[in-house]
C-alpha cells in the first residue's frame, strides 16, 4: 500500500503518510479501516497527513476515489492538519479548506507537535 494509516485510538486521530502514488485501493483499504470508527464513535477527531513530498495519484480512477472518499467522509472528520516543508501543499490546503467541512490547518515538519496539539483542542 502507498498509503500508510495509523488509528491513535486513545485521542481519535488517524496518522497518515502517502510513500508513493495513491491506487485506488489505497483509499479504499483506508476508507475500511475509518469507517468502523466512524460508525462506532461518531466523528473522528481529526487527521494528521506527513507528506515530505505527493506523487499523486496512479490513474485518474485512483483520483476519483479519492475525491469519493472526501466526498463521503468530510462531514464526519473536525479536523484535518497537514504536515510539510512544500509551498505548493501549503496553497493546496488552504485552496481545499473552501470546500470541505472540516478545519483545515498546514504545519512544517518542524511544527509537528504544534500540530497535534491543534488536533487534540
Amino acid at each position: 500500500s502507498m498509503l500508510n494509516h495509523q488509528l491513535v485510538h486513545d485521542m481519535g486521530i488517524f496518522v497518515l503518510s502517502p510513500a508513493g502514488p495513491l491506487d485506488k485501493t489505497d483509499i479504499e483499504d483506508f476508507a475500511r479501516r475509518v469507517d468502523p470508527y466512524i460508525e462506532k464513535n461518531g466523528n473522528l477527531k481529526g487527521m494528521i497527513v506527513y507528506i515530505e513530498q505527493f506523487s499523486g495519484w496512479k490513474n485518474i480512477a485512483s483520483f476519483a476515489s479519492h475525491i469519493r472518499f472526501i466526498k463521503n467522509h468530510h462531514h464526519s472528520v473536525e479536523k484535518v492538519a497537514t504536515v510539510s516543508d512544500s509551498r505548493l501543499l501549503s496553497g493546496l490546503q488552504r485552496f481545499a479548506g473552501c470546500f470541505v467541512s472540516p478545519e483545515v490547518q498546514h504545519f512544517t515538519l518542524s511544527e509537528e507537535g504544534a500540530a497535534i496539539e491543534w488536533l487534540r483542542k
